[in-house]
């Protein structure tokens, strides 16, 4: 993802560098970062003193592995003026276990783009135990800055926000489909013309309200000790991917149109959002 993080600085006018282990892939990364910011320039860049003295935010966005995370990261962290902010764009792992390895922790947090991260219309923001409160409002202002919506976890748990619906919404998605309940086109029907289009004009608490918190809590009731509770990925996901075959056949013969698609359906969900906050 580091093109397309790249690539949201770049637009929104940032001095914007990517740096990389070799000549050749940060100067790959940079062209591509540059092509998805319509032509606002990244720079590369190879990960040494030089390259980080001047830099006032450092994103790092590499394999998601602590030990590997954290060599990176202390290596970088003493090339860092004061008052740089560091980040990360982890999806799973814990900020306090990342922030573990730093000299200064309150200069640090989570920085969770979503997929793509160039189009999306949200960033999360996770402050770690030892997070300063300013190193949070430095973020959010990043993130308006981009024309994001700044999402602040309040407590910094495995999957913050995002990955935590995402996989909720994916783990009753595969029970269903191990269960024979629905067929795979059916179940992502269900969510992409039903659901999802609903969410966008008022997501799923506010949908609540408007059905009514006393029908809901009621239908709560009768169907959560029905739903999927499983604490491991299933066999609906598992089997199919050690043999290599995809959950939907189209999504393989379409994956180069996929990208378009899902641009087109990004833009009209940041036009309805936008007409939503101004309700809120």
């Amino acid at each position: 993802m580091g093109p397309e993080i790249a690539a949201a600085f770049a637009a929104a006018g940032y001095e914007t560098s990517i740096a990389g282990r070799t000549p050749a892939g940060r100067d790959a990364a940079a062209r591509l970062a540059t092509g998805f910011a319509a032509g606002s320039p990244v720079t590369p860049a190879p990960i040494d003193a030089p390259a980080f003295a001047e830099a006032d935010l450092v994103v790092e966005s590499i394999v998601e592995d602590l030990a590997t995370k954290h060599g990176l990261l202390r290596r970088i962290e003493r090339w860092c003026h004061p008052e740089a902010v560091i980040a990360t764009n982890t999806s799973s792992l814990t900020i306090a276990g990342i922030a573990a390895c730093l000299a200064r922790p309150a200069r640090f947090a989570g920085l969770h783009f979503l997929k793509p991260a160039h189009l999306t219309g949200v960033v999360e923001i996770v402050p770690g135990p030892a997070t300063a409160p300013g190193t949070t409002e430095v973020l959010r202002d990043v993130a308006r800055a981009m024309g994001k919506a700044p999402l602040v976890a309040r407590r910094d748990v495995p999957g913050f926000i995002w990955n935590r619906i995402q996989f909720a919404v994916l783990r009753e998605c595969l029970h269903m489909l191990e269960t024979g309940v629905a067929s795979a086109a059916d179940i992502d029907a269900a969510v992409s013309d039903g659901l999802a289009p609903r969410w966008v004009a008022a997501g799923p608490l506010a949908t609540a309200d408007l059905g009514g918190l006393e029908t809901f809590a009621r239908i709560c009731d009768l169907l959560f000790p029905h739903l999927a509770n499983d604490v491991s990925a299933p066999a609906a996901i598992t089997e199919p991917a050690a043999a290599g075959e995809p959950l939907q056949a189209w999504t393989r013969t379409a994956a180069r149109d996929i990208p378009a698609l899902r641009a087109d359906a990004l833009a009209a969900g940041r036009t309805i959002a936008e007409r939503r906050r101004a309700l809120q």
